[in-house]
């Protein structure tokens, strides 16, 4: 039977083992030496127990894939993926953290102040929420999985262990639809009752378990872990603001965070952060992060565009809408000049008639000059006396005088 990884191993010649840091379930991590690199990382080796299990060996690497599409500072950065020739140990090459993760701290200093829990959680968002936006829900947040990281004199919060982590629409046979995956005190109730009906939801309801715990310095629930399942899917915890002294508006957001309605929670790790931003102490990196968040969460101005408008020295420019095309000027034609209009002059009441009523007048007049003729001609008949009578062909003419 081969050897497990153990301190002072060397994995594929160039990752030697330094110290083992932890050990859980399913991998111990250790600090070792990257002689490639150059710099100390830390290793995740999957326990021996587990190695010849095809299905977990997937689900490990998976672990790898999801961490390494990961950008965020609040996350730790996968470096390197391999199996160890001489046990057949998979293991996951991390960046190192120097620190100690919430659940330490918790253990040891019990409550921990509003404004500090504020910080760490508005950090532990920021992260998540990288990782929602690609697909991914972590499925086991607790405080033991957020590292609070020592980097230029600040505490940052590196989230950790996507272990059992789900990619959504990622088709796997990886989870039976009844197993129950993660810690069951920050179990969402849809993912005590089904594993894969879990999505961002599930992880905002732990986050509320983990702000519950940290503010209280007590779980919301105790006893058994079939105990506290049960409480989960039936049983409301005791207000917030009654067992810790904290701001009525951060009791209510913890309070809406793990309703067992995942409707009836905040829809997403940025609506959190909107909640949690104006208690975040001024200067912190929780305060950087939020203001960050929020910006990117505005909305963008639309693009402008400048038209330069060129008048002449003597008239001003109309001024016209940078969305309307501007005519082009007209071409040089006779068209383009207007033409001068002659004044109308009206018609005298005696002018003459038009040309079709011209021809009218010429007739009537000419009518009148012959009925004019024939009057004449009339009169002078009547002047000379009666027609001289014919008697055959001796014409009688009478005298001018009577006869003695």
């Amino acid at each position: 039977m081969m050897r497990p990884p153990a301190v002072g191993d060397s994995l594929d010649g160039h990752i030697r083992l330094v110290r083992l840091l932890g050990e859980g379930g399913m991998a111990s991590v250790f600090e070792a030496h990257h002689d490639r690199l150059g710099t100390r990382v830390a290793v995740k080796v999957l326990a021996q127990a587990f190695a010849r299990d095809a299905e977990l060996v997937a689900r490990f690497e998976r672990e790898a894939r999801a961490v390494a599409k990961l950008s965020t500072r609040h996350v730790a950065h996968v470096i390197e993926v391999g199996t160890a020739r001489a046990s057949e140990a998979p293991y996951i090459v991390m960046e190192f953290l120097d620190g100690r993760d919430l659940e330490a701290e918790l253990v040891d200093r019990g409550a921990l102040p509003v404004a500090e829990v504020v910080d760490y959680a508005i950090q532990t968002c920021a992260g998540v929420h990288d990782a929602h936006e690609r697909g991914i829900v972590h499925r086991d947040l607790k405080p033991a999985n957020l590292f609070l990281a020592n980097e230029a004199g600040e505490r940052v919060v590196k989230v950790l262990d996507f272990g059992i982590s789900k990619v959504i629409g990622e088709p796997t046979k990886l989870t039976a639809p009844s197993a129950v995956m993660g810690t069951v005190l920050y179990m969402a109730p849809e993912q005590i009752r089904a594993a894969r009906d879990v999505d961002a939801r599930s992880d905002i309801w732990s986050l509320g378990v983990i702000l519950y715990e940290l503010l209280a310095g007590r779980p919301p629930w105790e006893g058994s872990s079939a105990e506290i399942a049960s409480s989960i899917l039936s049983v409301e915890p005791p207000p917030l603001d009654q067992v810790a002294a904290v701001p009525p508006a951060v009791a209510q957001l913890v309070r809406a965070m793990i309703h067992k309605d995942p409707a009836r929670r905040p829809q997403s790790m940025r609506d959190v952060v909107f909640a949690l931003a104006p208690f975040a102490p001024k200067g912190s990196v929780g305060a950087a992060t939020a203001e960050n968040v929020v910006a990117a969460s505005l909305p963008q101005p639309a693009p402008t565009r400048t038209v330069r408008l060129v008048s002449s020295p003597s008239v001003a420019p109309t001024p016209r809408p940078s969305h309307v095309p501007l005519p082009a000027p007209p071409a040089p034609t006779a068209v383009a000049a207007p033409i001068p209009t002659p004044p109308i002059v009206p018609e005298p009441r005696a002018a003459a008639p038009a040309p079709r009523q011209g021809s009218t007048w010429l007739l009537f007049a000419l009518f009148g000059v012959l009925g004019a003729c024939g009057l004449v001609l009339v009169v002078l008949a009547s002047l000379r006396g009666p027609k001289p009578s014919r008697t055959g062909t001796t014409v009688i003419v009478p005298s001018a005088a009577p006869l003695r």
